[in-house]
């Protein structure tokens, strides 16, 4: 039978607390448990994102328009406004509040924890030189990590299908463990997996909305994309990625 540890795990992730208990009074939690966390690279050179979001339109016909597409044309670029819109309503905050824990996003993150960062491979972009990037979310701007063309390639071929790499941009979404599991402790594995899932498809629809051709994919090798990211460690692995082009 095939999926038996899958299973033995997923059960191993059930909550144990007794039926009818009641959680926790938040004004008894520890501070971590209240605390934002995000990843910055403070030396890498910072890329200011356009001030301009873009409209999205009617939310019935975004979702009716939206479908994976696989076929990217290597002369026509995502502008910067396009990219910076993706960015925004995928992995930006919503609203920009004066206390920075108690700012949220445009998915729901189980008890605030926000785990997730966000990677990119730029490509084809205007504005940008090709390379690799990240996005601070607390200040809201790319951080060059490598513009080198070798690194670029070595990105692309850890990416299993030929169109993936062909796209004019690619998101790689990471786990950052701890920020979830210091407060769910094993459950916070299924919390995780389902936050990814909440974050791509708002990139999707984003995508659908700007007419932008958009996959969601596992289609890589992950030991290999995190290896090039510099994340090869036990506190941060690539969950899910998403080729986008016009």
């Amino acid at each position: 039978m095939h999926g038996i540890f899958s299973r033995q795990f997923h059960k191993q992730t059930n909550f144990d607390y007794p039926v009818g208990m009641l959680p926790l009074d938040s004004q008894y939690w520890p501070k971590e448990w209240t605390e934002i966390y995000h990843k910055e690279y403070p030396r890498m050179p910072k890329i200011t994102l356009s001030e301009k979001i873009l409209p999205l339109g009617s939310f019935e016909d975004i979702l009716q328009s939206r479908h994976s597409e696989r076929e990217y044309d290597p002369n026509k670029k995502i502008t910067l406004e396009e990219l910076t819109t993706l960015i925004h309503y995928t992995a930006g905050i919503n609203p920009q509040r004066n206390d920075w824990n108690s700012v949220r996003r445009f998915y729901p993150s189980g008890g605030a924890r926000y785990p997730l960062e966000m990677y990119l491979l730029v490509q084809n972009v205007e504005d940008m030189i090709p390379g690799i990037y990240h996005y601070n979310v607390k200040d809201n701007y790319l951080e060059q990590l490598s513009t080198d063309d070798a690194l670029v390639e070595e990105i692309n071929r850890g990416l299993y299908y030929p169109w993936a790499r062909d796209a004019a941009l690619t998101c790689f979404f990471t786990a950052v463990w701890d920020r979830n599991f210091m407060k769910y402790k094993d459950r916070g594995y299924r919390i995780v997996l389902m936050e990814a899932g909440h974050m791509a498809q708002n990139l999707s629809l984003v995508a659908a909305a700007l007419k932008l051709k958009c996959c969601n994919a596992v289609a890589f090798n992950n030991d290999h994309i995190e290896k090039i990211l510099d994340i090869s460690h036990e506190d941060e692995d690539t969950l899910y990625m998403a080729t986008l082009g016009k």
